[in-house]
């Protein structure tokens, strides 16, 4: 958790030119509430149920797995992943200009330029954004570690598990002759970190306006088969005693 509050302050530190250049409209005040957190204990019960422990699978599937899933999650896979996917992020919205923000929010800079760039903005408003944000970077991958070894053993334990179970011995077996060659091993330890990838995440991002425009067709028609039964009842009201 501790690595991705730093990554994400890491990309909002990418945008605090922006934020700088937009005027702020006076608000009411508002009275401070402070509120408890989540009950966690609560929280990992019902993900417990949701996702129940499954019995062990075969030992010698399992096995097989373990050596696929070792090929395709190998130590710091994690911390890879996420520091290249934020500082690639990062390094893109520093070259945004002024005019790619959605509605023109952010006040061309006559001093910077007719359009100048996040980056050329948050340097003259600190002259050492440049050093603030590489010794950010370096927290990050530093943090990128710890956070590798706590999660990438469990990941390949999932991974195996669930290998073991939707493949038999001699698929097993053929993944990992394959995984062993110079070609699959590219393939294996490369695959995960694939699916972060600016041209995956373009893949996705594009899907939206075509999804947005389903959505209504599928809304009715998740209504229509609602309404194919009875309302459920309402709930009787609760009848006041009368006092003695």
């Amino acid at each position: 958790m501790r690595f991705i509050l730093l990554g994400a302050s890491l990309i909002a530190l990418s945008t605090s030119a922006a934020a700088a250049t937009v005027p702020h409209k006076p608000t009411k005040a508002h009275s401070t509430v402070t509120r408890s957190g989540p009950d966690m204990t609560a929280v990992f019960a019902m993900f417990d149920k949701l996702f129940p422990a499954q019995p062990d699978p075969d030992p010698a599937r399992l096995a097989l797995a373990r050596t696929s899933a070792a090929a395709m999650w190998p130590n710091g896979a994690y911390g890879n992943m996420m520091t290249g996917m934020m500082g690639n992020m990062f390094d893109r919205v520093m070259q945004l200009k002024a005019s790619d923000l959605p509605g023109g929010a952010m006040k061309k800079d006559a001093s910077a330029g007719e359009d100048p760039s996040l980056h050329t903005l948050a340097t003259m408003k600190d002259p050492h954004f440049d050093e603030r944000a590489a010794a950010m970077r370096q927290v990050v991958e530093e943090e990128a570690g710890q956070v590798s070894a706590i999660i990438d053993p469990r990941i390949r334990d999932g991974l195996a598990r669930s290998l073991a179970r939707r493949f038999d011995e001699h698929q097993l077996a053929d993944i990992n002759a394959f995984f062993a060659t110079p070609s699959g091993h590219a393939l294996a330890s490369q695959y995960m970190q694939m699916w972060v990838d600016p041209d995956m995440m373009r893949s996705i991002f594009t899907t939206m306006p075509e999804m947005m425009k389903l959505m209504p067709s599928m809304m009715q028609k998740v209504k229509a088969a609602s309404e194919k039964f009875p309302s459920p009842s309402k709930p009787a009201a609760a009848v006041p005693h009368s006092k003695s």
